[in-house]
């Protein structure tokens, strides 16, 4: 019986720290949830291009809308307290380039503010490509769509310490930025 019981107690402390642990690893608490479930609890309103044909929602109250540009190409969004800037606009390609030549100018791009720019993730597919990293302070995220020889970008930078907040926003308007080819002339 001796025996048995020198082996059972190291065994039930070992489950038990492993039990902790587990519990440690897989307690879900509101902050923890899934970035598509706090995307989702959120109110978005669509901005739909009068020019370019493209679309993607905006989070209501957190990126108010400004007057849009003159040409109509775009919009330019910014948080109330002016921490957050989104873009969104079109272009034509009358320099003819291409995609990849847009991308490799996206990934050599500087800085608005100086701050040295550095690219955490890329990728580029048939007909668009995705820039993202850290300015400074600052996280910066761009999306470019080239279809029907114009190109739709949707642009946002908004503070490191805020990321918690907006990098599930930003994944659910990324996942919404639609071009609909040939829909507007």
């Amino acid at each position: 019986m001796t025996k048995t019981i020198k082996w059972l107690a190291p065994a039930l402390i070992v489950l038990a720290a492993g039990g902790l642990y587990w519990k440690s690893q897989h307690h879900a608490e509101p902050a923890s949830r899934p970035q598509s479930e706090k995307a989702a609890r959120i109110h978005y309103e669509t901005y739909e291009n009068g020019r370019f044909p493209f679309s993607l929602p905006f989070p209501k109250g957190l990126l108010i809308p400004g007057d849009g540009s003159d040409n109509g190409d775009g919009m330019t969004f910014t948080s109330p307290d002016q921490q957050t800037v989104m873009t969104a606009s079109g272009i034509n390609n009358a320099t003819e380039s291409t995609l990849q030549d847009e991308y490799r100018s996206a990934l050599k791009e500087q800085s608005e503010s100086g701050a040295p720019r550095q690219v955490t993730f890329k990728a580029i597919k048939k007909n668009w490509y995705v820039v993202s990293g850290t300015e400074g302070d600052k996280i910066f995220y761009q999306k470019t769509y080239l279809v029907d020889d114009q190109f739709m970008t949707f642009r946002i930078r908004y503070p490191a310490s805020q990321r918690a907040q907006w990098d599930p926003i930003v994944a659910h308007v990324s996942g919404k930025f639609i071009v609909t080819p040939g829909s507007i002339q």
